[in-house]
């Protein structure tokens, strides 16, 4: 009896249900696809199969499953404020405030009819408006796999979520609060906006400081570079939640704050990623089939009731984005992709959701209603996106940005702070990639993986996010290589010594060896130097600084501090060359 017991609680413990849950994540999306589905909806359908109305090999009560959920709902969040390109969202602001009015208020309007004529109260009406308004970004990590992260659709659609669900969750906190104890709706809406100062103020200011200053500490520890990460998600998230606004929030504010901390083809990136496809993200997805139960949601009157939030829900966020992208001039393409990207119900929906029934304004046939606009959404959404992608034009590659892709160069002794930290901070403004390529020549020491740990180490505690290879050869040979076929933005060169050609990419020569070290800015193939120069003065010099940046120009003898270079016969008598003080101290990245 003792051994039947104890093989029965093997059966229903923690091991068997994680055994299962990942069983899901692996094997969920590969049987989908085999019969032409998104992954995602196998995510979902396994949750259900696994859950309490299904096998029962995780049951109600499980809750350990719905916490990894709603980690990796933040973390859904984060990444997309990590990634968004910060310059298109710039460039494309105003259709990112645009679209998030309309995505909130055509489907918040929709709701409150459908509402109005079931006949619900007017809190109840409104509660609804809000829920059929929110939206998860649940295709997002399709969409940027896809290389559309940049399009300025997409980084319009993800800029709109946060305005979008933001308002969503005001109007939940202010409904809430004039149905309970809580306070008034002024002072709701009070602490509401002063919640909202400390994100912007804490989060965009304070937060990458302390990022940055705790990456330097910590030097290179893979382990604890991803984990302060973590902590800097879960922290803006909490303080989001002390004032009455959703996690969710918090930690988009937080992936902003570090949007340029951590370049999108850094290594630090690719262990966020990793973690959000692997594990949190589809936790998530499962952890919402886990609460399908279809003998309660397909019931004639949650069918019914359905079918009024669906169309609420689905028709409002499409009239929203046609409007929006006919406005805004964008493709059927681009209209389609802000379409999948703000259809999804899950993470809003599901808090307005459960507020509501737990403040007595909403039943059970509502919160069955709200599951079966889940399920419907995200398989829609993720049906559409396979064809969105298909349809979207390929991207067409610009002049890339200075800090895009920063190559610095050094010898086999390793480079020298200075080096490291005019790259850092060239790449940062960007959120660009950087690598760092030690040459030596053939026959001399191997970097051996101590030695190249400990370099990591050394150029992290200096800002440097980036990987570091080796090379055999000479500099030279090695630097005229890299510009013709990485298509770098900016080459760094460790060496005061070097003196080539630099092709068509603006090259900055380092000489980290002297009392104070300089940097020479070499012109590119073509000119243009002026505006390049201008750039670098802009990053590398802290304002009210004594440190100072010159360049040579036509009349070279208006300056008294000027290095100059030979720039060849293609430059006749314009600017040719630049230089910088690097004096700086790390804490001025």
């Amino acid at each position: 009896m003792t051994r039947l017991l104890a093989t029965e609680s093997v059966l229903h413990g923690p091991i068997l249900e994680f055994l299962v849950l990942f069983a899901v994540i692996l094997f969920g999306p590969i049987v989908l696809k085999r019969f032409g589905m998104p992954g995602l909806i196998g995510l979902v359908l396994g949750g259900y199969v696994i859950g309490a109305h299904g096998l029962d090999l995780i049951d109600a009560g499980n809750q350990t499953v719905p916490a990894l959920g709603q980690l990796g709902l933040l973390y859904l969040m984060f990444v997309a404020g990590l990634e968004l390109d910060l310059h298109v969202l710039g460039e494309y602001r105003r259709a990112a405030v645009l679209l998030g009015l309309l995505a909130f208020a055509i489907p918040g309007t929709a709701g409150l009819l459908v509402g109005t004529a079931l006949g619900w109260s007017l809190p109840a009406s409104f509660l609804l408006g809000a829920l059929v308004a929110s939206h998860t970004l649940i295709v997002y990590p399709t969409l940027r796999d896809a290389g559309l992260s940049d399009n300025p659709a997409v980084a319009s659609a993800v800029g709109a979520t946060v305005l979008t669900d933001t308002l969503a969750l005001v109007v939940l906190a202010v409904v809430a609060g004039s149905q309970g104890d809580s306070g008034s709706p002024a002072t709701t809406l009070l602490k509401i906006g002063i919640g909202f100062a400390v994100l912007v103020l804490g989060g965009l200011l304070v937060l990458p400081r302390l990022v940055d200053q705790a990456f330097r500490w910590w030097g290179g520890d893979p382990v604890a570079r991803y984990l302060i990460v973590i902590v800097a998600l879960l922290l803006m998230a909490l303080v989001a939640q002390l004032f009455g606004i959703e996690g969710l929030v918090g930690a988009f504010f937080a992936g902003l704050a570090l949007n340029r901390l951590v370049p999108n083809e850094g290594p630090s990136m690719e262990r966020v990623e990793f973690f959000g496809a692997a594990v949190f993200v589809p936790i998530f997805l499962v952890s919402i089939g886990l609460l399908l139960d279809p003998s309660v949601m397909f019931t004639g009157e949650a069918l019914q009731l359905a079918a009024y939030i669906c169309a609420a829900a689905i028709g409002g966020k499409l009239v929203a984005c046609w409007v929006a992208g006919s406005v805004l001039g964008f493709s059927r393409a681009e209209r389609g992709a802000m379409f999948v990207l703000t259809v999804p119900q899950a993470a809003a929906t599901l808090a307005v959701t459960l507020i509501g029934f737990e403040i007595g304004l909403f039943g059970t046939s509502v919160v069955n209603s709200v599951l079966l606009l889940i399920v419907v959404s995200i398989v829609l959404s993720a049906v559409l996106t396979e064809r969105v992608i298909r349809w979207m034009p390929s991207r067409i590659a610009g002049e890339p940005r200075l800090g895009e892709n920063v190559l610095v160069f050094t010898g086999s002794a390793g480079p020298s702070d200075a080096a490291v930290r005019a790259a850092a901070m060239v790449a940062r403004p960007d959120g660009g990639r950087s690598e760092l390529v030690v040459v030596r020549a053939a026959g001399g020491p191997a970097l051996d993986n101590a030695g190249r740990r400990a370099l990591e180490q050394r150029i992290a505690r200096v800002g440097f996010e980036g990987y570091v290879r080796s090379e055999i050869g000479e500099l030279p040979d090695a630097v005229s290589k890299a510009t013709h076929g990485a298509e770098p933005s900016l080459v760094v060169v460790d060496d005061p010594s070097f003196d080539a050609n630099p092709g068509r990419v603006p090259l900055l020569v380092v000489d980290g060896t002297a009392a104070s070290p300089e940097a020479e800015l070499v012109a590119a193939e073509g000119g243009g130097l002026d505006a390049v120069v201008d750039e670098i003065r802009r990053r590398l010099v802290k304002e009210g600084r004594s440190t100072s940046l010159f360049h040579r120009g036509k009349a070279p003898g208006h300056f008294s501090h000027v290095t100059v270079r030979g720039g060849g016969p293609q430059h006749g008598a314009g600017p040719v060359a630049a230089v910088a003080s690097l004096e700086p101290e790390p804490d001025t990245l």
